[in-house]
């Protein structure tokens, strides 16, 4: 069965998930943080895509990104990727992929689940118990958005241009929905919808989605085994 195509539609944020290869750390310190952080500022600047938030964990990262369409997407994920690949082959003294396959993503609707992408992103730190708090981690966006620290990597999004009128209130209106926000069950959805290249959104949203793309917002279901060959053949 043929992997189906991968759902991007212009500048609708897409969630993004890339990991190391056999999930082995590929950012295992300072100065391949910064590397990283630096390949996807090029990459940025390369392509016509805009990032909202990100998080860069020890063996993979999450983008929150909204592209102009497919193409640019995907100029934006090679020049990342490959940037990477070669600084850290050549700093290694080794050869071959990091990247584990293609990456994972999945299209958000906007209006009922991006504040929850922003969370469930910035948020990872403290579920891989790495701090306590999201302010002691360095390598998210949530510095940018909950405390209007500048980041040049960040493009705010227009909901979040919206929660007021200045950049300082902005930021304190969005850390308090941060520290409010309690995912639960939509936290296994989004990992979910991330891992089978869907749609994440309510129903009139993966409606409009099928008009856009011709192709289902989400899987049928395989009788939940995801071992399965028609099951891995087409997640995204």
């Amino acid at each position: 069965m043929a992997r189906l195509p991968r759902l991007v539609l212009p500048e609708q944020p897409l969630h993004i998930m890339h990991r190391g290869n056999n999930r082995q750390n590929i950012f295992e310190n300072e100065e391949d943080m910064t590397r990283i952080l630096s390949d996807i500022a090029e990459s940025l600047h390369k392509a016509d895509c805009q990032l909202h938030a990100y998080v860069i964990m020890t063996n993979h990262l999450h983008l929150l990104l909204s592209p102009k369409d497919k193409h640019e997407l995907a100029v934006f994920m090679q020049s990342m990727t490959n940037r990477y690949v070669r600084y850290f082959n050549v700093g290694r003294k080794r050869t071959g992929t990091i990247w584990e396959g293609r990456f994972k993503s999945c299209l958000v609707d906007s209006e009922n689940y991006l504040f929850r992408l922003y969370n469930y992103i910035e948020m990872n730190p403290v579920k891989a118990e790495l701090v306590k708090q999201l302010h002691e981690y360095p390598w998210s966006s949530y510095h940018h958005n909950a405390f209007g620290e500048v980041d040049q990597l960040v493009t705010e999004h227009p909901l979040y241009l919206e929660l007021a009128a200045t950049k300082k209130e902005r930021a304190t209106r969005y850390k308090l929905m941060m520290d409010k926000m309690a995912l639960g069950k939509e936290n296994q959805k989004i990992t979910d919808a991330t891992l089978r290249g869907e749609a994440l959104g309510n129903e009139n949203f993966q409606h409009w989605v099928f008009k856009q793309t011709g192709r289902p917002a989400t899987l049928t279901s395989h009788g939940g085994d995801r071992k399965s060959a028609t099951y891995q053949n087409q997640v995204g």
